[in-house]
């Protein structure tokens, strides 16, 4: 790969990153607005039909983030190793160093707003019901 494909590649898989911390975060709004409003109304098999493709695709898309998050990280120590030999082009491009936390970071937030979520299904059906 030359110098520029790897680092329109970082871009590429930066911007994949963002996308699914995008629809992530739109799943959970959708799923928070529909406890809110229907969870005391449905009734277990459906309360469990609902809370089984959410949980899913919510630990699906935490999942794939992961996965995005490292294989970016690596692909910056790539980039940053080829950035620093004598005949690299890519003096101007720093990639800076806490990638590893930020992105474990997110993933953890993406995890817990999960559970949270959740939670609150739970919560808006007992709270409701009483």
């Amino acid at each position: 790969m030359t110098e520029y494909e790897l680092v329109d590649t970082f871009y590429t898989i930066a911007e994949l990153s963002d996308q699914l911390i995008v629809s992530f975060i739109s799943l959970l709004f959708a799923f928070l607005v529909a406890s809110y409003l229907v969870s005391a109304k449905l009734d277990r098999q459906m309360a469990a039909l609902v809370l089984v493709p959410y949980s899913f695709m919510a630990l699906r898309y935490i999942a794939i983030y992961y996965n995005v998050s490292d294989d970016l990280m690596t692909l910056a120590v790539t980039i940053n190793e080829l950035r620093m030999q004598p005949t690299s082009s890519m003096g101007w491009l720093e990639i800076g160093g806490g990638m590893s936390i930020m992105f474990f970071g997110t993933a953890a937030a993406m995890l817990l707003s999960f559970v949270a979520s959740i939670v609150f299904f739970f919560y808006m059906r007992k709270r409701q019901v009483e």
